[in-house]
């Protein structure tokens, strides 16, 4: 965009061309022709670059512009690796707290006990647990005399193929079976619905 400017000139236009044909360039005619066809080029360049600034204003502002979406994306990016990563060292972390023992089933096998809906006959009960865990959860409902009754209804039995932690409880009504790693991984996948804004 050029914006014209006029200025008022003592000189008339024909003398200024007749005094930059004549006048020696050191005279103070000289300095002032140049002076007055200097502002002609003056004028040029500052609307060179009036235009050139105003295109890097206008890049900056799209770049301005842009910079909320790019930051959102990659806060999204980190935001969903943060939560891989927690999911990854909760596994590990409950992963080598069952290996060690250190998970008590106790405390799912009470609930089987105290919930589970019985079949024709009341003794049908059996609830199957790690052998590296059926001694510590028989020592554990020892001492809790409540449920004295429900455990002399029950059978308790091991079974290898139960990962350390894990039960499972059978009726004639059905079936329950927990392992806390598949506990974990709903709740990591309920973690990872969350963080992405979907529903639970």
């Amino acid at each position: 965009m050029t914006e014209l400017l006029k200025l008022p000139v003592a000189e008339p236009l024909a003398r200024v061309r007749m005094l930059a044909a004549n006048a020696p360039p050191e005279s103070a005619d000289g300095r002032r022709v140049r002076w007055l066809l200097g502002l002609g080029d003056g004028a040029r360049r500052r609307a060179a670059e009036t235009e050139a600034l105003q295109t890097v204003v206008q890049a900056v502002q799209r770049t301005l512009d842009a910079l909320p979406a790019a930051v959102r994306e990659r806060l999204d990016a980190i935001a969903a690796q943060t939560v891989e990563l927690g999911i990854a060292i909760a596994r590990e972390i409950v992963g080598q707290a069952l290996d060690r023992g250190a998970v008590d089933p106790t405390p799912t096998v009470v609930r089987c006990l105290r919930d589970c809906v019985h079949g024709a006959m009341s003794a049908d009960l059996v609830v199957r647990l790690h052998p590296d865990d059926l001694g510590l959860v028989l020592d554990n409902l020892a001492r809790t005399p409540e449920l004295q009754g429900a455990v002399a209804a029950a059978k308790l039995v091991a079974d290898a193929s139960l990962p350390r932690g894990g039960v499972q409880a059978e009726t004639g009504a059905g079936r329950l079976r927990y392992e806390p790693l598949q506990a974990l991984e709903r709740v990591a996948e309920a973690v990872r619905n969350a963080a992405a804004g979907a529903p639970a």
